[in-house]
């Protein structure tokens, strides 16, 4: 197999460029959106969520519960230095979200929420079951 060689020295072959970052954006492998991880636990009366958010400030992230659906919403900000060449760039930027449907009801007024060591979690009670009989006209 033949072998490029770079202006710095480097020898890199065909199929390792098709695998720079720079050039797997022409070919539609471009890197993807943020992304939130969650793991989701149940206990007998709540839901533990845990969501990785490296690098947000707990003022920068944002939870709402609407019913059973948990939506959580941050932006990634890539920090640069006005004087500074950028030479490789993979860590991703912007905005990312995440839902998720519960299999019941939470009850929003109990949920709590912490934010430690770049780590969300969110404890999030199950609403009690509510009943209702309907009259037949």
């Amino acid at each position: 197999m033949s072998q490029l060689a770079t202006r710095n020295g480097y020898v890199i072959s065909p199929r390792g460029l098709l695998n720079d970052p720079f050039f797997a954006t022409f070919f539609g492998d471009a890197p993807a959106a943020p992304e939130i991880r969650i793991d989701v636990e149940e206990t007998g009366d709540a839901y533990l969520l845990r969501a990785d958010l490296p690098g947000i400030a707990r003022d920068q992230i944002n939870v709402e519960i609407n019913e059973d659906v948990v939506t959580i919403a941050v932006e990634y900000k890539r920090e640069t230095t006005t004087d500074a060449k950028p030479i490789r760039l993979e860590r991703l930027s912007g905005k990312a979200s995440r839902s998720l449907r519960l299999p019941v009801t939470v009850d929003a007024a109990k949920a709590e929420a912490r934010h430690v060591d770049g780590v969300l979690t969110l404890t999030l009670p199950k609403a009690a079951p509510t009943a209702r009989r309907l009259t037949i006209n």
